[in-house]
């Protein structure tokens, strides 16, 4: 059976070094493709590296609301630059207005240059909401249906907002989250993704997956090896077989990004 992570950090430096062993141990459990998007210009270069070490890697190129800070005069330059040098993606970009303090009128200008980006170039994205549902609807209704689609990744959103996302050429990506016993919401929304919409991750190093364990477990750094175990759970409440699930996200995994691969 083949699994696709459509969400990872592989860059990150509480795992970087262990990046060899990650793949591994993904290959072993299934894992045919594993997302890594960049957060920031100074990680463009390592998400490029990794993506041509490993065959199994592929690039996503952004800026995420979390490090506004870091934008450098050149960053439109630089985000077109690396986009133009390989086959890849836009992400993670998008909104985040939990922040406090945030400088919500500039995410909302970075966001909609990387929207500008993804419709010239033709590709898809790799997005972050959260608590900006309702401004982030309002750009996608200036700007009509994502051109190359994308997904809204560890979706938070409500069961209603899905078939709004879809609406709008929209992937919905379920991570970790949705194994927690807590999970309600984010089970509903589960539910209400139409089969040909539904995507699944890890966000790792991050969201590591409740598989039963003892309480605490869920610090424990995450890898792509975990989605096997976060599909069947999902499965489980989606009340159908395992492996139909992870067909479905399969099959769509490839649709979305068969363009840049």
């Amino acid at each position: 059976m083949d699994f696709m992570d459509v969400h990872t950090h592989l860059h990150d430096q509480r795992i970087i070094g262990d990046i060899p062993g990650i793949i591994t141990r993904a290959g072993n459990a299934g894992l045919r493709l594993m997302v890594t998007c960049a957060t920031m210009e100074e990680n463009f270069p390592a998400t490029a590296e990794l993506a041509g070490a490993y065959d199994s890697v592929l690039p996503f190129f952004g800026i995420h609301p979390w490090f506004l800070e870091t934008l450098t005069p050149h960053w439109e330059n630089n985000l077109a630059f690396w986009l133009e040098k390989m086959p890849s993606g836009i992400g993670e970009t998008g909104l985040d207005f939990m922040i406090k303090g945030t400088d919500r009128d500039l995410q909302i200008q970075v966001f909609k240059i990387h929207l500008a980006l993804a419709t010239a170039l033709n590709r898809p994205m790799n997005i972050h909401i959260r608590k900006a549902w309702d401004p982030f609807i309002h750009i996608l209704k200036k700007n009509g249906p994502l051109r190359a689609g994308g997904l809204v990744h560890s979706f938070s959103g409500s069961a209603d907002l899905t078939r709004v996302m879809e609406r709008f050429n929209l992937h919905i990506s379920f991570s970790g989250s949705v194994t927690r016993a807590n999970a309600k919401k984010t089970v509903r929304a589960l539910n209400a993704v139409s089969r040909d919409r539904i995507l699944f991750e890890t966000d790792t190093p991050d969201i590591f997956p409740s598989f039963g364990e003892p309480p605490g477990r869920e610090t424990q750094l995450n890898q792509p090896s975990n989605l096997p175990g976060i599909l069947k759970i999902a499965a489980r409440h989606r009340k159908m077989r395992f492996e139909e699930l992870a067909g479905w996200a399969y099959t769509n995994g490839l649709n979305l990004f068969l363009p840049i691969m």
